[in-house]
């Protein structure tokens, strides 16, 4: 798989799970104005969490 096919399966791969958890909460908060604000907010903070597990991850390995 190339790099520019890896690079857009990741996009759509994280579209697709803004929209379920829009759909998600939505369902829970029954308000688009909340759904919507968690939702960005929890796709924010994933991405945040995301380069510190790798940043974490790949100081372990150089350890090694």
């Amino acid at each position: 798989m190339s790099k520019k096919i890896l690079f857009f399966n990741a996009i759509i791969w994280n579209i697709f799970g803004l929209v379920m958890t829009i759909i998600l909460s939505y369902l829970w908060f029954s308000s688009w104005v909340q759904s919507l604000s968690f939702s960005f907010t929890v796709v924010i903070l994933s991405i945040f969490t995301y380069v510190l597990y790798e940043l974490l991850w790949n100081k372990f390995i150089k350890k090694k």
